[in-house]
């Protein structure tokens, strides 16, 4: 996979700053591939990864298990930060699934 995927609803693109991509528009249960995909190449040798969703207006449930699922995935020692804007309700949506809890994920709104 290359540093980005583009299709008609998704961009994902390598965050410049910090270990992580940055994902734009909106994300469906068709995107766990390379939404994953993504994440693990990133990954490396890092503490911690961002997955800056700010520029996404919508993310579907199944993909946002995805993310969950690869945080469960993680050594004890990691850590999958999800960076989102208020108006995505990941916070509630993780709590509402019983997902609030995984250690390994964070939260941060924008």
């Amino acid at each position: 996979m290359s540093d980005h995927f583009i299709d008609d609803l998704m961009f994902i693109t390598p965050l410049g700053h910090t270990p992580g991509i940055k994902l734009f528009g909106e994300v469906t249960s068709e995107h766990k591939v390379p939404l994953t995909l993504a994440v693990v190449r990133c990954r490396g040798q890092h503490q911690e990864v961002t997955v800056d969703l700010t520029g996404v207006q919508y993310i579907s449930q199944a993909a946002l298990e995805a993310l969950v699922d690869l945080a469960r995935a993680l050594h004890p020692s990691l850590r999958l930060t999800l960076r989102a804007r208020p108006d995505l309700g990941l916070t509630s949506r993780l709590a509402a699934r019983g997902w609030h809890g995984v250690e390994n994920l964070q939260v941060s709104e924008a």
